[in-house]
């Protein structure tokens, strides 16, 4: 009995956390892909068009030199010419997308 709620419980976390991330990526879709291009590089449709260019989620520098919680106040506060995105997010949905960011940056390792 011990055995099937100890799998039961990792089921259920490894769950909550694709869910997670599907839900970053689906937000990641929506609200940043036209600038920052979906591998997040700053290539997006718009980005040309942008002054300063939009970052690239993929350079380790970047992923390096910023907290979760950086991206989080970039997120909430927005960034010009980024816009922010406090008033329509949840803070779930925000740590959402600062998790798909992260997992741009390891993606491109």
């Amino acid at each position: 009995m011990r055995i099937f709620a100890l799998l039961l419980l990792l089921a259920l976390w490894g769950g909550t956390a694709s869910a997670q991330q599907a839900g970053g990526k689906a937000l990641y879709d929506r609200l940043c892909v036209a600038c920052h291009g979906p591998l997040g590089l700053g290539d997006g449709a718009a980005a040309k068009a942008l002054k300063p260019p939009p970052m690239s989620f993929a350079d380790p520098t970047f992923q390096a030199e910023r907290t979760d919680e950086q991206l989080v106040a970039a997120v909430t506060n927005g960034k010009p010419p980024m816009p922010p995105y406090g008033k329509q997010l949840s803070p779930a949905q925000i740590k959402e997308l600062v998790g798909y960011i992260r997992q741009l940056g390891a993606q491109a390792k």
